[in-house]
């Protein structure tokens, strides 16, 4: 008889004692599945894309907007400019530092705003043209499971890190087993629902600088509770490659608004 034959059942026997306990890997913590979130949803390239929403109210008018967004993850540079309605073209944003400039070209004047402002008379704030940062601006707690549909999505609960500014204090997530959100809700210090957002469908894009696979929104809804106004966000053109470091100025704006 082969020894080898003889000993192949036994080892079978190893294999199948061992999977159960491979089975049993517990899941990450809330705290490590927000850092992964961030993770794959950051860039080392440069970048540039447009936003363009459709804004539809209560009362049954409709608005779109179009914003040019540039962004630089890897020292924070941020700048966004709105090209429609034409009224408001030339109009944008400018974070320097952890300050946030409006600038207004009807007056050619720049105006220090915050984070929690409204971009452009939207309800969109500078968070939905950054990149992710739930890990470093939220502690974050475990809600468990919740089945939606039939499909089962982890519940994260996060409350704002003292010393951080975000427009929305308190967010609750929902994430699907691919580490996608689906949905998040921002809520008031008191508790109270600001905005539901949920995350229609992202697209994959790979990294020129790292190689890897990044992770970005393509379709967002997002609902304002008080008003029932509701935003349909496309994030469309998305373009990685070198930006000059000149574009995240105030003059690059001040230029482009002429």
């Amino acid at each position: 008889m082969n020894p080898r034959a003889a000993r192949l059942p036994s080892l079978l026997l190893a294999l199948l004692v061992s999977l159960p306990a491979l089975a049993a890997e517990p899941p990450l913590s809330a705290t490590e599945l927000v850092r992964r979130i961030d993770k794959r949803m950051s860039l080392q390239s440069d970048y540039k894309g447009t936003v363009r929403i459709l804004e539809r109210r209560k009362n049954g008018v409709e608005n779109a907007y179009e914003i040019v967004v540039y962004r630089r993850d890897s020292t924070r540079d941020l700048l966004f400019m709105t090209t429609k309605p034409k009224i408001l073209n030339g109009s944008g944003y400018l974070r320097i530092g952890k300050n946030l400039w409006e600038y207004d070209p009807t007056v050619g004047q720049w105006t220090r705003t915050t984070v929690r402002a409204n971009i452009s008379g939207t309800f969109t704030c500078e968070a939905d043209f950054d990149r992710s940062r739930l890990s470093e601006d939220y502690d974050a707690k475990d809600e468990g499971e919740e089945t939606i549909d039939g499909t089962k999505y982890r519940k994260i609960f996060l409350s704002l890190k003292p010393g951080v500014e975000q427009p929305f204090p308190l967010l609750r997530i929902w994430v699907d087993s691919d580490l996608n959100i689906v949905k998040r809700v921002g809520y008031a210090p008191s508790g109270r629902t600001l905005r539901s957002d949920y995350i229609r469908s992202y697209q994959r894009l790979k990294d020129p600088v790292s190689g890897e696979i990044v992770y970005h929104y393509k379709e967002v809804l997002e609902v304002e509770e008080e008003e029932g106004t509701q935003m349909l966000l496309k994030y469309d053109e998305v373009v990685l490659q070198p930006l000059s470091p000149n574009m995240f100025t105030k003059s690059f704006l001040e230029q482009r608004a002429r």
